[in-house]
């Protein structure tokens, strides 16, 4: 997909590929939360900027937490 873009691509495209409407990526490249270049009032994304769009949006994974059964949590609080 990527091979047919030419150097920059416009908003519309970048939110269709996303599924983003226009107006989100418009609204958060106008706050200088994501990367774009601008000529004039056109809103324009490199590939570089839609990498770097998909890799600010990825949600941070959480370590798991360990469950204790209650039985093992009453044995170490009785060893203490």
């Amino acid at each position: 997909m990527y091979s047919t873009w030419s150097t920059s691509t416009r908003a519309e495209e970048v939110g269709e590929l996303l599924q983003l409407s226009p107006r989100t990526l418009k609204d958060q490249t106008a706050a200088g939360v994501l990367p774009h270049h601008r000529f004039g009032k056109h809103y324009r994304f490199t590939c570089g900027d839609v990498a770097e769009i998909v890799r600010l949006s990825a949600a941070p994974v959480k370590p798991l937490r360990r469950r204790v059964p209650l039985a093992e949590l009453a044995e170490d609080f009785r060893a203490a």
